[in-house]
C-alpha cells in the first residue's frame, strides 16, 4: 500500500483528497485492475470526522479497493457546501480517471460512500450527475469520469427530515432549494445504491434513508436498505476501532454487520 496526499482545485480553490493505493502483488503473473471508492465523511456540514476517513479507508482496502478520502466544502463565513462540494468530487472521480493506468484501476467500478452529511453529498451528486439537464445546469459536463453505485451510511437525505433543524443552517449549506432534498433529483439514470441506518438514530431521523431508497424503488434502480432495529448516529464502523472512547455505544455488533452485507452486495453489483 501507498498513500499519497494530492492537491486538487476547482473554481480556484484547492482542496486536499488522500489517496490509499493497493500495491500489486509481485506473485501474480498479470496486473490486477482494483475499484475505487471515493470516501465523504460526516460531520454536519461543519467539520470532517476522522471515524469516517482513515479506518474505513483501510477496511475496504483489505477487501481489494484502492480508496479516496475527500474532505468536501464545508459551511464557512465565505462559502457554502453546494454548489461547490458537487464539483469537488467530479474532479476528484475525474483525477481517479486520469490515475487509472498508474493504478490499475477499473474506471467501471467506482464507488461513492458517504457517512451522514457526507452522504447527502453523496446521494445529491447521484441524482445531479447523473441527469444530462442537471448536469449541465450545475457544471458537471466540464469533468470526466462516472461512478458505478454508492453506498449511503446514515445519510441526510431531506432537509425537512429533522436535520438540519433550523432555516439558518439550510442556507449556509445552500440557498439553492432544488438541493435540499436529494431524493427528488433521482431519475432513471442514477446508479445503484446500498443504505442502512438505525432506527433509533436521534440525530438524522430513519425518514431519510427510507425517502431516498423509495425514490430509488420508483425509478426501477437496484437498491439495498438495512434499517437496524437499534443503534445512536455516527457508528462509522460500529466495532472497537471507531468505537468513541468512554462511549460504549458506539459499538454496536448488529449494525456492524453492515460492512459483511454491503461487501455480499459489491459481489451482486459485480463491484467485487
Amino acid at each position: 500500500m501507498s498513500i499519497e496526499r494530492q492537491t486538487l482545485s476547482v473554481k480556484e480553490q484547492a482542496f486536499i483528497v488522500d489517496a490509499y493505493w493497493l500495491t500489486p502483488i509481485p506473485d501474480f503473473e498479470h496486473p490486477v485492475k482494483h475499484p475505487v471508492m471515493i470516501i465523504c465523511p460526516g460531520g454536519g456540514f461543519t467539520y470532517h470526522s476522522g471515524r469516517e476517513t482513515t479506518p474505513v479507508a483501510l477496511r475496504f482496502l483489505a477487501e481489494g479497493f484502492h480508496v479516496i478520502v475527500l474532505p468536501y466544502q464545508l459551511i464557512s463565513s465565505t462559502e457554502t457546501v453546494y454548489p461547490l462540494a458537487l464539483h469537488q468530487l467530479a474532479k476528484t472521480i475525474e483525477w481517479v480517471t486520469d490515475q487509472a493506468g498508474e493504478y490499475d484501476i477499473d474506471l467501471d467500478r467506482i464507488v461513492l460512500t458517504g457517512f451522514s452529511a457526507g452522504g447527502h453529498v453523496v446521494a445529491t451528486y447521484n441524482g445531479i450527475a447523473t441527469d444530462p439537464i442537471h448536469r449541465a445546469d450545475y457544471g458537471l459536463d466540464d469533468y470526466r469520469g462516472h461512478h458505478a453505485a454508492i453506498v449511503l451510511n446514515y445519510p441526510v437525505i431531506d432537509f425537512d427530515a429533522g436535520f438540519p433543524i433550523d432555516d439558518a443552517t439550510k442556507q449556509q449549506i445552500t440557498v439553492d432549494q432544488t438541493l435540499w432534498h436529494a431524493q427528488k433529483n433521482i431519475t432513471a439514470a442514477a446508479k445503484p445504491a446500498f443504505i442502512w441506518q438505525t432506527a433509533t438514530d436521534a440525530l438524522v431521523p430513519a425518514t431519510n434513508s427510507l425517502l431516498y431508497t423509495l425514490a430509488l424503488q420508483q425509478h426501477k434502480i437496484p437498491v439495498e436498505y438495512h434499517l437496524f432495529g437499534a443503534g445512536v448516529h455516527g457508528l462509522s464502523l460500529a466495532n472497537h476501532v471507531t468505537q468513541t472512547p468512554g462511549k460504549p455505544e458506539y459499538t454496536n455488533t448488529v449494525a456492524a454487520q453492515w460492512v459483511p452485507l454491503v461487501l455480499d452486495w459489491f459481489k451482486l453489483m459485480a463491484i467485487l
